[in-house]
Formats: structure tokens, sequence, C-alpha cells
């Protein structure tokens, strides 16, 4: 498990080279569910997404030996520019597995970065295969969730949420591997129990949902969703899987349509350019309708590394 305090830690280590997001009322989703919704908006973070804050607070506890060798991570374009900033910013030279079929604005950002980008295999065996070049390089293998370290550093978005909201009935938050909740509910459960921590996957990619609704590691199905960064399933002896079975109130499942439609509905009527990952929040308050009437929920926009020309194609390619 995560401490509270480890997030504490982490904030005080990585708040010079870290952003705190907004957290914005939309009135537009407010009057669609007839709740009070505040958006906290992780797409305005250094890197474009939330990754950051763990990809920092990792690569800062390294040892100088770790250091010198370099790391190597995967991940599908978030977590790979958050460990791109962070090695470019502490001087460490970083590698990222990156999938065959993913985003080229991703692709091409992290190169930018300075990180070396290897594209040899899919979604399913970017994790495994990171780790065999990091046993066989002598890398330092920088997990995108499965890690004390990246979990207290996404933790720190809940400290935020705790202190720029008066009262908060519910947070709604992305899933992929699980870091990002898994912070958040640590932080929020350990200062105000009763809000509730509810998770979001799309049903075509639905690992998490499977696991925890079965109260242990199940592998599940998966098919490409407009959620890229939330694809790849997770490690069977990940430690997100016991902190959500433990702190997370629900998991929702919500369709492709529905993320389609967040990316449109954010664009829109909150003029945000948003990937759909970080719209699966908004996807589930969507479907959720108005049982959240008149209560006061945060949807957590985990990152908007898309750009506006791929956006307007997604959302008016029928129109």
């Amino acid at each position: 498990m995560v401490s509270i305090d480890q997030v504490l830690k982490a904030r005080e280590r990585i708040a010079q080279l870290t952003r705190v997001t907004p957290l914005r009322y939309s009135k537009s989703l407010s009057q669609l569910t007839e709740a009070s919704v505040f958006l906290k908006l992780e797409n305005e973070q250094v890197s474009g997404s939330f990754k950051v804050r763990g990809a920092l607070n990792r690569l800062m506890t390294l040892t100088r030996e770790q250091i010198a060798r370099g790391v190597i991570t995967a991940s599908t374009g978030n977590h790979g520019l958050g460990v791109a900033f962070a090695a470019g910013q502490l001087g460490i030279k970083a590698q990222v597995v990156f999938p065959t079929e993913a985003s080229l604005d991703k692709y091409q950002k992290m190169t930018n970065a300075g990180v070396e980008v290897i594209q040899e295999v899919d979604y399913t065996e970017i994790e495994s295969h990171a780790r065999e070049l990091a046993r066989n390089q002598d890398l330092t293998y920088v997990s995108p969730y499965n890690d004390p370290e990246i979990i207290a550093g996404a933790g720190t978005v809940g400290l935020e949420i705790l202190e720029q909201a008066d009262s908060i009935d519910a947070v709604i938050v992305p899933i992929g591997g699980g870091g990002l909740i898994s912070g958040i509910a640590t932080a929020i459960k350990a200062k105000r129990p009763e809000t509730q921590i509810i998770g979001v996957q799309s049903e075509v990619s639905p690992e998490v949902y499977e696991s925890w609704k079965a109260g242990h590691w199940v592998e599940a199905e998966e098919a490409d969703s407009l959620a890229q960064g939330l694809m790849g399933g997770v490690e069977s002896d990940s430690v997100t899987l016991d902190i959500i079975q433990k702190l997370i109130d629900s998991i929702v499942l919500v369709r492709e349509s529905s993320i389609l439609e967040a990316i449109r509905f954010l664009y829109e009527k909150e003029s945000l350019t948003i990937e759909g990952a970080g719209a699966a929040s908004v996807a589930a308050l969507i479907e959720m309708g108005r049982t959240m009437t008149g209560k006061s929920v945060v949807a957590v926009v985990s990152g908007g590394n898309i750009s506006e020309e791929n956006v307007r194609a997604l959302i008016y390619k029928e129109d």
C-alpha cells in the first residue's frame, strides 16, 4: 500500500517542476447532470498529463548508480512523455517502449523531448518487452503504475482537489493501470473518507474492472479504443489492484460512443482539446445522467496530448 505521508513527501519533492492544475467549474456539465461538476484539468500539467507527477517522483528517488545507468519504461504515450520531461530535467538517459500502433503525435513529442523511442511490439507486450530490455541492458525499469513512488506522485492530484474544493461528494477518475486512481484515493480517503471514488474504463478495455469485480487479477480481452492511454491491461502483481480493492467505491464501464461524445462535449462546450483517456471521466458523467443530482462531483481530465486537428477529425468525421 501507499501512505498519505508518501503522497505528501512526493508533493514536496516535485513541487518546483510541476504545476498546480486548475479545478474549473463546468456550467455545461452541471446543467446536464443537475450536479455541481468541476473539472480537474491535468491537461494543463507541464507534460500535458498527470503522468509527469509520478515520473518525477520516481526518478528523483533513484540512486546515483541507477541514474548513471539510465531508465527504461513502457508507455502508450503520456507516461513516456512524463518520463521524457523528468529525465530531461534531471539529466537522465531514458528509453520508452511504445506500441507499434499508437499515437503519432505522442511519438513525435517523445522524440522531440530527447528520449529513445522503441517501437517493436503492440499494446499487450510493451511492459514485458521493456522489462526484458531493462534486464539485458542493466537499466532501471520505471513502471507506469506498478510502483509506490509513481502512485504517490499521482496522489498529489488528490491533495490539490482537497485544497481546491470545499466539499466533494464524488471524484471520477479514468483507469489504465490504476496508478492515478490509487494515488487520488490514498490522498482523499485519508482526509475525507466519505467521498466516493469512482473509476472509469472503456468497455473494450476492462481488465481492471473485471479484476476489481472478481476480487483478484483476471485477464480480459481488449480491443482498440479511443482511450488509447487506458489500454494495455495491468500486471497481475500490481500494487494498484490491492489499493483499488480497498479504497475504490465503484468502477464503471463506458461505451466508445460515449468517449467520443465526451471529447466532442469538452471541445464544443468547454473549449478543451482532450484525448480519449482524458475524457473518460466525462463520458462516465454523460452515461450517469442525473444520478448525481445535487452532488458535488470532480471529473479528473487526466490528459490532453492530442492535436486540435485530430480532435476535429474524430468528432466531425461523420458530419
